[in-house]
C-alpha cells in the first residue's frame, strides 16, 4: 500500500527523491513543524505607559531546527484582535510557497481587558494633532451625532515602545532578519501613516487596511507636508488597501476611510519620494471587517511575489 501511494504521487509529480514538492520549504526541512509554534502571550510593561501590553509571539515552523537562520518579521497591531488571523495567513503562504517563513509579533490590549483595553488603541494610534475626526464635513458629522472628548494623543509614544523598547529586547531573544514588516488595519493603518513619517526607515514594509489616514485633523497629511519639505527619498514598500462596501456605512463615511486611502495613495505617489513602492487595492464587496484578511494576504503575497518565484509558486513544480 506505502508503494502503491509512492508511485501515484511520483506519477503525479509530487513527490521526488522523498520530497514532496507541495511544500519544499517545511518538506525538505528535517524536524519542521506543519505550522508556527504560537507562544503563550506575555505581558508586557512599558517604560512609557502605565498599564501592560499583550505580545503575541508565532515562531516560524522550522525555526527550533535551524537555529543559524534568522526570519523576516511581521509585527501585527491589534493583538486580541488580528494576529490569529495574520498567524493563520502565514500558514497558508507558507504552504503554498507564497512567501518565505516569518516571526509573527502582535501587540496589543490584553484580551481579558475586553473592549475597554481595545479602546485604548484610539489614544495609541492617534498622531500629535487636533480631535479624533477628519477635517471638514467630517468633523460636523461625528460633532453631531458621536462627539468625542479631549483626550491624549500618544503615538509617538507608543512608536518608542515598538521601536527603542519591544525590538530590541525581542532581537535579543529571537532571531531577526533585516526585514521588519508593520501591519495596522483602521486606526493601526493611521498609526502606521504616522510612523512612515515620523521614524522612516524602521519598517522596511507597511501593510495599511482601510486606514483612517485623515482622523485627527489630518495629522498625517500635515506631517507627511512637512517631511516632503526637506525630504526626496522614503525607501519603503507599501501596500494599501480598502473595502468597497466601507464607502456604505456612515460611521466609516465620518471617518473618511475610503477617502482617505485614496487620498493618502495618491499623495505618495504624486510625491514620486526615492525608494518608495506602493500597490493599492480596493476590493469590491468586502467591508471594514472582511476586507482585513485579504489585505494582509494581498499584501504579504506582493512584497514576497519574486522570492514566490524561487520557492516554486506552482504546484506541481517543474522537475
Amino acid at each position: 500500500m506505502i508503494r502503491l501511494a509512492a508511485s501515484v504521487l511520483i506519477a503525479f509529480g509530487l513527490l521526488s527523491a522523498g520530497v514532496a514538492h507541495a511544500n519544499p520549504q517545511l518538506a525538505a526541512i528535517p524536524g519542521a513543524r506543519a505550522n508556527m509554534e504560537l507562544l503563550e502571550t506575555r505581558a508586557v510593561q512599558s517604560e512609557r505607559f502605565d498599564y501592560t501590553h499583550a505580545v503575541t509571539i508565532a515562531l516560524p515552523a522550522s525555526y527550533r531546527v535551524q537555529p543559524e537562520r534568522a526570519y523576516p518579521v511581521l509585527w501585527v497591531l491589534d493583538d486580541p484582535l488580528m494576529t490569529r488571523s495574520a498567524v493563520a495567513t502565514v500558514d497558508l503562504l507558507v504552504a503554498g510557497n507564497r512567501i518565505p517563513e516569518m516571526i509573527v509579533i502582535g501587540v496589543g490590549s490584553p484580551s481579558e481587558d475586553g473592549l475597554q483595553g481595545v479602546g485604548r488603541r484610539i489614544v495609541e494610534f492617534s498622531p500629535p494633532g487636533k480631535g479624533f475626526a477628519a477635517p471638514g464635513l467630517n468633523r460636523e458629522a461625528f460633532r453631531s451625532v458621536a462627539p468625542f472628548p479631549e483626550y491624549p494623543h500618544r503615538a509617538a509614544d507608543f512608536l518608542a515602545f515598538l521601536g527603542d523598547e519591544l525590538r530590541p529586547a525581542l532581537g535579543q531573544e529571537f532571531r531577526f532578519a533585516d526585514d521588519h514588516i508593520l501591519h495596522g488595519h483602521s486606526l493601526g493603518g493611521l498609526f502606521a501613516g504616522y510612523a512612515l513619517f515620523a521614524r522612516p526607515g524602521l519598517f522596511d514594509r507597511m501593510i495599511i487596511g482601510s486606514p483612517a489616514m485623515a482622523n485627527a485633523d489630518d495629522a498625517v497629511f500635515k506631517l507627511e507636508r512637512e517631511f516632503a519639505a526637506q525630504n526626496t527619498a522614503l525607501k519603503a514598500d507599501l501596500f494599501v488597501g480598502a473595502g468597497g462596501e466601507e464607502g456604505n456605512e456612515w460611521f466609516l463615511n465620518a471617518g473618511g476611510i475610503l477617502s482617505g486611502a485614496a487620498r493618502f495613495v495618491e499623495t505618495v505617489t504624486l510625491r514620486d519620494y526615492e525608494g518608495l513602492t506602493i500597490q493599492s487595492r480596493f476590493y469590491t464587496g468586502e467591508d471594514h471587517y472582511t476586507v482585513a484578511p485579504r489585505v494582509i494576504s494581498d499584501g504579504l503575497r506582493h512584497f514576497y511575489r519574486e522570492e514566490a518565484e524561487r520557492l516554486g509558486s506552482t504546484w506541481p513544480q517543474k522537475p
